[in-house]
């Protein structure tokens, strides 16, 4: 699995920190693995089927699910061919020969954040205090932060 070790100097283009994602840091793969030992542990599967609606739970299914999470539910940043395949901010800042978004003068009007919801204004907004810095300095930071 990817750790935070091996991620917490990278920044994707569109200015994700990958040291402090869930994803980048291996919280969402701990956390299900957690999840897991805590199920075992206090016998839920065991007292899930007397309360309302337990009956009807698939713990194979969900087992299987965690199971997978903690194996898969991990990004090794843009830089080391994580994230998503088919992600348009990374082809595009790749083709524009761009570290970071911010270098871009189309990036207020840019609709290739768009996929991203709500949080795209947010990491626009990052992208544009990021102007001038390096993608070191701003990976530093964010550890820093954690």
């Amino acid at each position: 699995m990817t750790s935070a070790i091996d991620v917490k100097n990278q920044v994707g283009p569109c200015g994700i920190t990958c040291g402090s994602c869930d994803l980048g840091n291996g919280t969402a793969a701990e956390t299900a693995k957690k999840t897991i030992e805590l199920i075992n542990s206090i016998g839920i599967k065991e007292w899930a089927p007397v309360t309302p609606g337990g009956a009807e739970l698939d713990w194979e299914a969900t087992e299987k699910t965690l199971g997978w999470m903690t194996k898969y539910a991990y990004c090794a940043g843009c830089e080391r061919g994580g994230g998503p395949p088919d992600c348009a901010i990374r082809a595009c800042a790749k083709e524009k020969g761009y570290g970071l978004c911010n270098e871009c003068g189309g990036l207020a009007g840019c609709t290739k954040f768009d996929w991203l919801g709500d949080y795209s204004r947010v990491l626009k907004g990052n992208l544009e205090g990021y102007r001038g810095r390096s993608k070191e300095e701003i990976a530093r930071e964010a550890i820093d932060q954690v």
